[in-house]
């Protein structure tokens, strides 16, 4: 007998879960919760602010997304962000001249290995609820409106997620948790907030997340595992072409 593979993807980005992540955040950025300390559980957090623990569960995800927390076996969530460092916002083109344009190369390096493997599983492996969880990550979608600025633009790694989740493999899930976690990939998301022209970009991305959806949805592996990866490497490419050349860099 098979059984149904149980859907582990997290709800809607609600206004609940808008509340509790903006809370945290805050929290974060002042202090509040040191670097390297835990976040009070699923548990606590849903009784102190008055929500499920699906809902904690999605702003958590939302802040592991950004690389401002991570998720360590039998300790819960840990907090990676250290807000006595300088602002990734205001150092983040220095950074990507300088030391942290390795670990851009890095990052982006091991995504297309990583999340490629994912759209090659996915079209293998995905369900209906995987399949309808890709669907609502797509600003085509049903249930997603298109955003408006690039905090909202920034947020099209849902889809890449959604990827990974309907690969069902829980090596593959671990890696992305990796990724979002480094310094290679704040240094990326810090550049998208920044960027003026994210919302003209948000065309051309989800295009391409259109293209490796049918793929995965019609069970193309091989074509869908191609189209992750070139449509990564294009993201990193128009990345680096954003990064101004120090004077000595173009000598």
């Amino acid at each position: 007998m098979v059984h149904p593979v149980p859907d582990r993807s997290p709800p809607p980005f609600g206004r609940r879960a808008e509340t509790v992540y903006r809370a945290l955040l805050t929290g974060i950025e002042e202090g509040r919760y040191e670097v390297h300390g835990k976040l009070p559980t699923e548990h606590e957090l849903a009784e102190t602010f008055g929500v499920s623990r699906p809902v904690v569960r999605n702003a958590l995800a939302q802040l592991r997304q950004e690389g401002l927390v991570r998720s360590v076996q039998g300790s819960g969530t840990v907090v990676v962000f250290n807000p006595k460092g300088p602002a990734i916002s205001e150092t983040a083109a220095t950074d990507a001249q300088g030391g942290s344009v390795r670990d851009l190369q890095r990052c982006f390096e091991f995504r297309v290995l990583v999340e490629g493997e994912a759209a090659h599983a996915a079209a293998l492996r995905h369900n209906p609820r995987s399949l309808e969880r890709l669907s609502e990550s797509l600003y085509a979608g049903r249930h997603v409106a298109a955003p408006q600025n690039a905090d909202q633009a920034y947020r099209t790694f849902d889809f890449h997620r959604a990827v990974v989740d309907a690969s069902d493999n829980p090596f593959l899930q671990q890696s992305l948790d990796l990724i979002v976690a480094s310094s290679g990939f704040r240094v990326y998301l810090s550049h998208v907030r920044l960027d003026t022209n994210a919302v003209n970009r948000l065309a051309m991305v989800n295009a391409e997340h259109i293209e490796i959806f049918r793929l995965i949805e019609r069970r193309q592996a091989a074509e869908a595992r191609e189209a992750m990866r070139g449509h990564i490497q294009r993201a990193y490419d128009m990345f680096m072409e954003r990064i101004p050349l120090r004077r000595n860099d173009q000598d």
